[in-house]
Parts: structure tokens; sequence; C-alpha cells
């Protein structure tokens, strides 16, 4: 969870200030001889961790962040193509899954740039306890192209309260088909609970001996859901790797952990 929030606010910081100054950051390490919380995105063993997936995310093309510092939403769009017709949806919860305030915005976004769009007083509700924030970003179809969630405290104290917060069952399911000289896995999340489930990290394995299929390229990974939500992920690997078949792990911060192998298709 340090990997993700880390990596990802290094790389949304760029981008709340894209252009003025900022263009562009530098890691100092991206892959270090030794397994490491600072710097590291990736590994000699072709495995990635949370903050590459953090990376990732703040990197998105079309994106929608928090700005940590203000509390302010921006919208970043670093395509050439100008994007009218936005929508900017910012929800607020407990930790005990309350709605304690929603808005929505409606932006237009120049190519190549990082716009503020609503600002969130979230001070009332910190004073009250931790919160979750979700964002999502859609366009003029209604379709999400960017969506991003934040876990925030008053205080370095207030996250003890994330060690409070109840198991999750979350379902899962992976199916599997040829795709050329790979294989692709989709595997479909859902939180039929009623709390959030954090950072729920999916790792490809070998039915018969337990041990990780790499390289495999996940569509995402670290992976939060409020109740209720669903997600689909795509895992690719080259077919060559293993014959046998496959199964996927899940664990999370409040997420029991469980395996479920891959169905073939």
């Amino acid at each position: 969870m340090l990997n993700y929030v880390n990596h990802r606010a290094i790389f949304e910081g760029m981008n709340a200030h894209l252009w003025a100054p900022n263009s562009g950051r530098m890691l100092w390490m991206t892959q270090p001889a030794w397994p490491s919380t600072m710097w590291q995105i990736l590994s000699s063993d072709y495995d990635t961790q949370a903050s590459f997936y953090g990376t990732k995310k703040a990197c998105e093309p079309v994106h929608v962040q928090l700005n940590l510092g203000t509390y302010a939403v921006d919208v970043v769009n670093t395509t050439a193509t100008a994007l009218p017709g936005l929508t900017v949806n910012a929800k607020v919860y407990s930790l005990a899954n309350t709605l304690l305030f929603q808005a929505k915005e409606q932006k237009d976004a120049a190519a190549n740039s990082a716009i503020g769009s609503l600002k969130l007083d979230l001070a009332p509700f910190l004073a009250h306890g931790m919160v979750i924030v979700k964002l999502e970003l859609l366009d003029a179809s209604g379709k999400i192209v960017s969506q991003n969630l934040y876990w925030l405290g008053a205080e370095p104290s207030s996250y003890r309260e994330l060690t409070r917060l109840a198991a999750t069952q979350v379902k899962v399911s992976a199916s599997a088909s040829a795709a050329g000289d790979n294989v692709k896995i989709r595997i479909e999340l859902s939180n039929p609970g009623s709390v959030v489930s954090l950072e729920n990290k999916l790792t490809l394995i070998s039915s018969s001996d337990k041990t990780r299929i790499l390289p495999a390229y996940y569509s995402d990974n670290y992976i939060s859901l409020l109740p209720g939500e669903t997600r689909s992920i795509e895992v690719e690997y080259p077919a060559s790797v293993i014959k046998e078949g496959a199964e996927i792990t899940l664990r999370g911060w409040n997420t029991v952990p469980q395996t479920v192998a891959v169905k073939q298709q």
C-alpha cells in the first residue's frame, strides 16, 4: 500500500503542475538489485510491484486525480486530442461505507493539459475519522475513462483505523483463451460486502507446483473495490511458459485470501 500511494503521488504531483513548471519525472532507480519500497517499480524476475501499478495509474493518458495538498480534483489530458463534455464524479465515504458527500461537474479538457475541477472540503469529515474518496471521469458518451480511489486521514495516527476494517470476501472468477502464442486470462472481481476492499493483489501461479507464472502482464493490479463494485482485469502470458493449468491467487489489506482455478474456454 505504501509503494502504491508513494509512486502514484510522485507522478500525480507532476500532473498537477504540468508544464508549469513540470515537464517530467525521473526515478533514480527503477529496479534495484535488492527488494525495496523506495524507487523500485519492477524486478529482474519480470514481476511488477504495487509501485508499478501506482505509476501506471497516475500516468494514464486521460486521468482524474486528487491533489493531496488542497483536495482539489484535477483532470489530466496528455493526449494530442481535446476532450469536450467530460463529467467528473466525486464521492466521499466513511470507512463504514456511509456516503458523506458527492458532487458532479462538467469539464472540457484541452489537449496536453491539466485543469482544475471540483474542490472537496474534507476537513469536516476527516475530523470524525478516515474517509474514502472515489473519483470517476466519464467521456461525452458516459463511458468511464478514468477512476481513482484514495484512503485519507487527518493525521498519521488516523490511519490506524484501517486495522479495524472488517474482512471482505471478494468474488473471483477467471477464464483463459488462446491469443496467438500467448494465453489471455479474463478475471472478474466483485465486492458483495458492506465495506471497501483495499489493494487486492492478483498473482498468477502454476496449478502443479504453485510457483508464479512470469512474465505475466496484468492490465491492472492492487485493485480497491467499494461495496457493489465490479472490475474486469486481463492477464496475458506466453503459452510456452507452462503447459499445465493456471490458478489465480488473491490477497489484500482486508481481503480474505483465496485461490481460484482458471477455466479453459
